[in-house]
């Protein structure tokens, strides 16, 4: 390959007219001996530009939408799924930018899936009827995951109800105290948020738990709260809110057969760890 002025020539450059600042890239980057360079700053320039082109001007091949129909929802990245849920970006964004950076900001779909509105809202270019499009897709996944409970015993099969609980409370950004209301046949019936922020045995009232039980018909309860920055471990007021709760729906003869904590990485069962507490209760 012939040489220009002494500079090596790296890539046989169409003969055509280019702008000031290619030419600059390319003075540079001859000079420097940076083989390939080139090429790549010319990927960066394609996909920026990308991101600001309407997706239904992509080829068809690139489109979310048809890429899921042909080649199935597996070949899609996380991205490209939340865009289709998206259908449109915002001004000079496409759907697949807008998905990308609503990904990077609540660290993956798992902490997407339990933002609040508020949270979604703080995205510019999020209105209402995207907000109502993420959070039917999450519910959707949360009932997929409930549904089963109603049809098994709980407390023989714990698993589905662990990972349930998993999935729908260790990214959430606040804590929460449930209380899932069990039939005779230990499925799970009902399901009631009953305080959220700082859980302690001074916020969480004996009363309202009772309250719930009685408004759901149920026969027994689980309580579940999450630790939102720290691990699945038990604290000392966790036990001693737990036993007092536990004490307070025996006298109305309501059981309380687990009480569940979810934390960063996992979960940990009350019931299994601390079985005294429980005692008579299963």
């Amino acid at each position: 390959m012939s040489n220009v002025k002494g500079r090596p020539q790296l890539f046989p450059f169409p003969r055509k007219r280019r702008g000031e600042e290619g030419k600059t890239k390319v003075a540079f980057f001859a000079a420097k001996g940076l083989r390939g360079k080139w090429f790549w700053w010319q990927m960066e320039k394609r996909d920026k530009g990308k991101n600001n082109l309407h997706i239904k001007d992509w080829p068809e091949g690139d489109r979310p939408r048809e890429m899921l129909l042909e080649k199935g929802a597996g070949a899609l990245s996380d991205a490209a799924v939340l865009a289709i849920l998206l259908r449109t970006g915002r001004q000079g964004q496409n759907a697949i930018a807008l998905a990308r950076e609503m990904i990077s900001k609540f660290g993956g779909l798992n902490g997407l899936m339990t933002a609040t509105q508020e949270d979604i809202l703080g995205v510019k270019g999020i209105g209402k009827a995207k907000i109502a499009q993420i959070l039917a897709a999450v519910e959707i996944v949360k009932r997929q995951l409930r549904q089963p409970l109603a049809k098994i015993n709980v407390i023989e099969n714990p698993h589905d109800l662990f990972e349930y609980l998993r999935v729908s409370m260790s990214n959430l950004s606040r804590e929460e105290f449930r209380v899932l209301h069990l039939n005779r046949s230990k499925h799970l019936i009902g399901e009631e948020v009953l305080f959220r922020g700082t859980v302690d045995e001074s916020s969480v009232y004996t009363r309202e738990v009772i309250e719930s039980a009685l408004r759901k018909k149920a026969s027994a309860l689980i309580f579940a709260h999450n630790h939102p920055t720290g691990p699945a471990e038990a604290s000392q007021e966790d036990v001693e809110l737990t036993g007092s709760l536990v004490n307070a729906c025996r006298a109305v003869d309501i059981p309380v057969l687990d009480h569940v904590i979810v934390g960063r990485g996992g979960f940990l069962s009350l019931q299994r760890e601390c079985p005294e507490i429980f005692a008579g209760d299963t």
